[in-house]
């Protein structure tokens, strides 16, 4: 073979390798994100959910991860009581569901919302009596949550561990007397509180209608009543660290959510939980809050 020619060959050969190490080069790796999901049973299975059937909240979540391509999101699993400290210690992490507080945001960066809850009422189970007049108002909701426990000394209030209620209702609980709240906390916080309503091992619990699954032969006996001054939703956001990165994060959220708005699923998913008197009430509240936002549209 010519050497001129076989010059030629090697060094063709050699290049090939190089220029697709070269371009390979230029694809920008993704960005990792800490994804706090919180260690309670009703988070399992969040990435296979295909459908709203565990709550408005988690279908929206699940769907809202799949579209952070530009992201290697990482699954974390902690307790309630770690999130806030891992917001704040790391720049990449994100969360779901979260109630939007002023001082939470001194740390942490809100989406627009997430979901829409029917917020907070007060249980009560086969009781053996029933609530004195004095304790409602004109418009037949509790006038607050302390006057029941004044009234019943010696009852107690089942509430979940380490969660907000929103601030409203914070302030509220923080106004009763701590001997008469049953803190519970684990995995399982809330489907137990429930089934402690039900053995009468606590005498009220304030909790969202979304996690009231009660028995044909309990919902009967199950009284529920609306806290005068509470918001008539629960809004969940995402939420992210504070800082350029979880901004970034955050504004493709948002992207993602407004086009989502729109879509048929976003309505079915919040219609499974709500009746339509309360759909209608929804689209109400919406109208007059978010008026430049379309966040459900019937079909």
């Amino acid at each position: 073979m010519n050497i001129n020619l076989l010059s030629a060959f090697i060094i063709t050969f050699f290049s090939l390798p190089i220029r697709a190490t070269v371009f390979d080069a230029t694809i920008e790796p993704k960005t990792d994100v800490i994804w706090l999901v919180e260690d309670k049973k009703e988070n399992q299975n969040l990435l296979e959910q295909t459908s709203p059937t565990t709550s408005v909240a988690s279908y929206i979540e699940s769907r809202i991860i799949a579209q952070l391509k530009n992201y290697d999101v990482k699954l974390k699993r902690v307790s309630v009581k770690r999130i806030d400290y891992l917001l704040k210690k790391n720049d990449n992490a994100c969360v779901a569901n979260r109630a939007k507080l002023s001082k939470r945001e001194t740390y942490s960066i809100f989406s627009t919302p997430q979901a829409f809850y029917l917020t907070h009422k007060l249980f009560r189970f086969s009781p053996s009596t029933t609530l004195p007049s004095t304790l409602f108002t004109r418009d037949n909701e509790i006038s607050s949550i302390k006057s029941v426990f004044q009234h019943l000394p010696t009852h107690n209030l089942g509430v979940t561990e380490g969660v907000s209620f929103g601030k409203f209702l914070d302030s509220e609980i923080a106004k009763v007397n701590q001997d008469n709240i049953y803190f519970r906390g684990g995995i399982n916080r809330v489907v137990a509180l429930e089934a402690m309503l039900y053995a009468k091992r606590v005498d009220f619990l304030l909790a969202l209608p979304i996690d009231m699954n009660p028995t044909k032969q309990q919902a009967p006996l199950l009284e529920q009543y609306t806290i005068a001054g509470a918001p008539p939703y629960l809004i969940a956001h995402f939420s992210c660290s504070k800082g350029e990165l979880g901004k970034k994060i955050i504004n493709d959220i948002n992207r993602t959510l407004i086009t989502m708005y729109q879509n048929e699923n976003y309505y079915l998913a919040h219609k499974k939980w709500f009746g339509e008197k309360e759909l209608l009430k929804l689209q109400a509240y919406l109208k007059e809050n978010y008026s430049k936002k379309k966040y459900l549209t019937p079909h």
